[in-house]
């Protein structure tokens, strides 16, 4: 599967209370692979997927979601995820 199937098979699709997603930024991927881990279900798949395109390293669907390994160039940080109040 492409990327770009990924999105359209992804896109605008809807999730239950039990969708989510999650990001794993840890030091041992960090210093040997320079990536981040983000496990994403329905239309999450297909953002993360568009914004972040030309730095995914891997993917692989599993489960009703998309595991992505993701180059750290295209990662801003854990702390930037929320807004400063």
């Amino acid at each position: 599967m492409t990327i770009n199937e990924l999105i359209e098979k992804y896109k605008g699709k809807q999730g239950d209370d039990e969708t989510e997603s999650i990001l794993i930024d840890n030091n041992s991927d960090k210093r040997y692979d320079n990536v981040v881990r983000v496990w994403a279900m329905a239309a999450d798949v297909a953002k993360i997927a568009d914004r972040c395109r030309n730095s995914i390293v891997s993917f692989s669907e599993k489960g009703g979601g998309v595991d992505f390994v993701i180059d750290r160039k295209a990662f801003r940080g854990v702390v930037y995820a929320f807004r400063a109040s």
